[in-house]
């Protein structure tokens, strides 16, 4: 009898006791259980557990745990109850039945431990995780999410990821994301997204990735590495959205403002000849028509037949200069609209050849001695008949003005450059002075020696057959030592 007094006193110590008769009626409750129900005895004692009843278990609940003890079995479960407060509290509840000779239960034994904390621990950690359930769901429906260990190897992948990149996700786990590599960024810019976050460092940027079908697609990417207690990263998360669509936009408005920024350099460029143009007319155009004006006048007020003949006959080299002037300026004007001219691969040394026969007779009569070398860049892309032109013209201004003092020597040859071939005409005939003349070297219709046939167009319309075509032309020259001009020729397609 002793020892069951210290279990029952141990027992009273530590757990919360009730004893109920058959029908369920209070008949003892412990110090326990009136401190958790906040109840005293006189209100417990003659009561059933309605009293503490929470109503938060269904109806099926409780009737289970007295099926179960009503025939004798014991019954374990979690309660919820309410106290005398308002307060609900749990408990883990074990109810034993005693027995009758019969095998009928006279009494129930219900012993309870007090686990309202842990329940709250449950409820808080069940929040959280729906919590963190929901950012997930939220999370995979609204963003393209991989997960990868601290190499680089994917060991998640969302319904979008494999979506966008039209691979399964059997296809991509255990592969690292050079299956999704375009090769658009330099190799440094992926360098520094590995250092940063490999290093613990969030790293956020745009991506252009390559999908399994060929196609593009563009990603603003945040990657967190995720760190272990020495910080060191063992995994990465990293979080997409598609903004290929924007890519799209910002790549066709750039197309748009180059297009118009090339449209207003061309009215730029338009705009310049214009001006250009109406100041050769009003330069070169204004003497003869005024020669014209004066003869006609003249003619006007002369009375004698033989003086009108005179200055008719004067008359007509003055319209002829006025033709070659005007037909001068046309040429120059077709050089520059015609900037769809189709380009041809041409022979340098071929092309050399053919203008030589135009100049035989003068070869011969000065003892000219050309010379060439176009073995570093045989070839050019440029239309035939603009090179032809080219060649003629400085082969013919260099034959024109050469020195009184020597033979002409001329040597041309060709030099590759970046992206260009660069022809260089030099001659050791009578120079320019670039201090006097370098402002009007390339205008039409100067001239920089006395000379017959010197008309000052020859060095106008190389440079336009040149800029035309993108090029550029330049001189370097001393006055009686001999000029060397530079051609260059931008590398094209034929």
């Amino acid at each position: 009898m002793e020892k069951i007094a210290d279990y029952m006193y141990a027992l009273d110590e530590s757990a919360i006791v009730a004893i109920t008769d058959q029908k369920g009626i209070i008949t003892y409750v412990n110090d326990n259980f009136c401190k958790i129900s906040k109840y005293n005895r006189k209100e417990l004692i003659g009561q059933d557990h309605r009293l503490i009843n929470s109503g938060y278990h269904p109806k099926s609940f409780i009737r289970n745990l007295w099926t179960s003890i009503a025939n004798g079995k014991v019954w374990k479960g979690e309660i919820k109850n309410r106290a005398k407060d308002g307060a609900y509290y749990w408990v883990d509840t074990t109810i034993v039945p005693f027995l009758n000779k019969e095998g009928k239960p006279y009494q129930y034994v219900a012993i309870r431990f007090d686990i309202t904390d842990r329940k709250k621990g449950e409820a808080d950690l069940n929040r959280s995780l729906k919590e963190i359930s929901d950012y997930k769901y939220a999370l995979d429906v609204s963003a393209i999410v991989a997960i990868t260990d601290q190499k680089g190897i994917i060991r998640h992948v969302n319904e979008n990821f494999c979506k966008i990149s039209k691979y399964s996700a059997q296809e991509l786990i255990g592969k690292d994301h050079r299956i999704i590599n375009s090769g658009y960024h330099s190799k440094a810019y992926i360098r520094e997204l590995w250092t940063t976050i490999a290093n613990g460092r969030v790293w956020k940027g745009e991506l252009k990735n390559r999908a399994k079908d060929g196609t593009y697609y563009w990603v603003d990417t945040t990657i967190v590495p995720f760190l272990k207690a020495d910080g060191k990263p063992y995994q990465y998360v990293a979080i997409r959205s598609d903004i290929t669509e924007r890519k799209k936009g910002e790549a066709h408005i750039k197309k748009i403002n180059h297009q118009a920024i090339e449209h207003g350099r061309a009215l730029e460029s338009k705009n310049r000849q214009l001006v250009d143009f109406c100041n050769i007319v009003s330069h070169n155009l204004r003497g003869p028509l005024i020669n014209i004006s004066m003869l006609i006048d003249f003619t006007d007020n002369s009375e004698s037949e033989e003086e009108k003949n005179e200055i008719q006959s004067k008359m007509k080299p003055v319209v002829n200069h006025l033709m070659e002037v005007f037909n001068e300026l046309v040429e120059s004007i077709q050089v520059k609209q015609d900037t769809g001219i189709a380009a041809d691969k041409v022979c340098l040394e071929d092309c050399l050849e053919r203008i030589k026969v135009g100049f035989e007779t003068q070869i011969k009569k000065y003892q000219a001695n050309i010379g060439a070398d176009f073995s570093k860049a045989p070839l050019v892309i440029f239309p035939q008949k603009y090179l032809e032109s080219i060649f003629a013209n400085l082969i013919s201004n260099a034959l024109k003005y050469k020195s009184p003092k020597r033979n002409p020597e001329i040597y041309i040859e060709s030099t590759p450059v970046s992206g260009a071939t660069v022809i260089s005409f030099a001659d050791n005939g009578m120079g320019i002075d670039l201090d006097l003349h370098k402002q009007h070297l390339f205008k039409i219709r100067k001239t920089f020696h006395k000379h017959p046939d010197a008309k000052g167009f020859g060095l106008f319309m190389i440079k336009t057959q040149v800029e035309a075509m993108g090029g550029d032309i330049w001189v370097e020259s001393q006055p009686d030592k001999g000029s060397t001009f530079f051609v260059k020729i931008l590398n094209g397609e034929a």
